[in-house]
């Protein structure tokens, strides 16, 4: 709950919106981006075809099937071992509505795919990334629940960057493979970040309205 009265929280929502909101605008006009053309050659010239299967397992986490059994398993733990039912619902609404969001906002954008090869099979469009969108909203709001379980400020820094890390190369995968322009990835992001916040907001107000529920029965 700490992370809502953060600055840096807010800094990043601000940063987040105004890069989703020039990507959206850039691409909407229709013209190739020096971003898009520069990150491209420098992520496959930087990543050798031998670091594809790397790449491979990192894309098939962000896959529905990966992204469904990562869900379920953490919904298992916070239930298991915190009867968490607040976090339940809040993690079940990002992913769920997150997706949905990214759907709806791949037809309005209707951008096409990067003509090139693609190393793996794709069949939505591109803007926003979907990998990157959703893995930033579930990986993200996993690290989130498990630093707020956390008692040392070491083992909360671990965790946010190994989240971090993580979250990089799902997004970077998808311009390994072919599949994304740069400016998607960083679009998905951009607009996961702003969903992890609204998530995490639900959250925060969920279980304060549920703590002064059990307040007001206790007291009477």
């Amino acid at each position: 709950m700490k992370m809502l009265k953060s600055k840096w929280t807010y800094f990043f929502m601000a940063l987040s919106v105004s890069v989703f909101l020039f990507f959206l605008v850039a691409v909407t006009n229709g013209q190739p981006l020096d971003f898009d053309r520069y990150l491209s050659k420098f992520f496959t010239e930087l990543f050798s075809e031998s670091t594809h299967p790397f790449f491979e397992v990192m894309d098939k986490m962000g896959s529905k099937i990966g992204v469904g059994i990562i869900t379920l398993a953490f919904l298992a733990m916070l239930w298991l071992r915190y009867r968490n039912y607040e976090a339940m619902a809040a993690v079940v609404f990002a992913v769920t509505a997150g997706n949905e969001v990214n759907k709806w906002l791949k037809e309005a954008v209707g951008r096409p795919r990067p003509d090139q090869e693609h190393l793996v099979d794709v069949s939505s469009l591109s803007f926003p990334s979907g990998h990157a969108m959703i893995g930033m909203i579930l990986y993200a709001s996993i690290a989130y629940f498990i630093i707020t379980e956390l008692n040392k400020a070491s083992a909360k820094w671990i965790t946010g960057i190994i989240a971090g890390v993580w979250i990089f190369f799902m997004g970077i995968s998808r311009i390994v493979m072919g599949v994304h322009y740069p400016s998607d990835i960083a679009a998905g992001f951009a607009a996961g970040y702003i969903w992890v916040f609204i998530s995490i907001s639900f959250y925060v107000a969920i279980k304060s309205i549920f703590r002064r529920k059990s307040y007001e029965r206790k007291s009477a």
